[in-house]
């Protein structure tokens, strides 16, 4: 089944990790109707995947555009490029490392937004794709002093805190589904936050200042690697990024956190390690 739903994927490196998110998308039972895959300057073999993977999207129906840019543009500058050409009425944002595992997760995300007409941007549960599949991130927590909260992380899959719909103030964009309409009314991402790190969370926070809600859905899950996407621009950078991105979403919104009635306890805020989240080695991507 084709869904009204243009993807925007961005891929710099990772050729292994891309294949399997491209292999979901299609062993899925719900489809976009559209793809965009920016190869954004890789230096592997990410070039010949998306030519091996054109003939495949055809076969499905789903039209495919795919470009190579010169240069690695980042996140937000890449992405908003392929999102003003999105023609569906939905575009879901997907990182290279998530794969799907709710077979019929467009379907059963349109569903909410036609049952909740206020709603802008949505987001699944995200959990890791090794056993015994821990929670990632079910929706951001924003704390008063502009903390931010990976909600659930570390927590078991069914943890029963995590599985009712969740109005938010942020969600990551590993994977999440938006109104397209939203770059007109809301913007695009923000490209202060170049070339990744927070540029999600604004966009979210922007879209609810809007009077639009954003929310995650943890009855769909989509499996999640986590950090080989940022990873891309070396670890050096990447923890650049994050401190000099956080202190400008923090200086922009200084006002409105202090106004948050912070409802998540102080535990979620702790940013629990990879050692310290009990994964196992053993890699499970099984569609439900």
């Amino acid at each position: 089944m084709l869904c009204d739903v243009s993807i925007v994927m961005l891929a710099h490196n990772g050729a292994p990790f891309t294949r399997h998110a491209l292999e979901s998308i299609l062993q899925a039972n719900a489809q976009p109707a559209e793809c965009f895959l920016v190869d954004n300057c890789s230096d592997d073999d990410t070039p010949d995947l998306l030519c091996e993977f054109t003939p495949r999207f055809a076969e499905a129906g789903i039209r495919l555009h795919t470009w190579r840019n010169a240069e690695n543009k980042g996140c937000s500058l890449a992405r908003n490029e392929a999102w003003l050409q999105a023609t569906c009425k939905y575009t879901a944002f997907l990182d290279n490392d998530v794969a799907v595992c709710s077979s019929d997760w467009l379907a059963r995300l349109i569903r909410r937004f036609e049952e909740r007409p206020a709603l802008a941007i949505l987001g699944p549960k995200i959990i890791y794709p090794y056993l015994p599949h821990k929670i990632q991130c079910a929706g951001v927590g924003i704390s008063r002093l502009g903390r931010i909260a990976f909600r659930g992380r570390g927590a078991d899959r069914d943890d029963p805190r995590y599985q009712q719909y969740w109005p938010c103030w942020a969600l990551i964009s590993a994977c999440w589904l938006m109104k397209t309409s939203l770059r007109d009314d809301v913007g695009l991402l923000d490209e202060l936050f170049h070339p990744v790190q927070y540029e999600d969370l604004d966009l979210c926070v922007r879209a609810r200042l809007k009077g639009y809600e954003v929310a995650c859905d943890p009855s769909v899950e989509m499996y999640h690697f986590e950090g080989i996407t940022t990873a891309s621009f070396g670890q050096e950078q990447y923890t650049a990024n994050i401190a000099r991105n956080s202190l400008k979403f923090r200086q922009r919104y200084h006002s409105l956190f202090k106004s948050i009635d912070d409802d998540l306890p102080p535990q979620e805020y702790q940013w629990l390690s990879r050692a310290q989240l009990g994964l196992t080695p053993i890699l499970d991507l099984s569609l439900q």
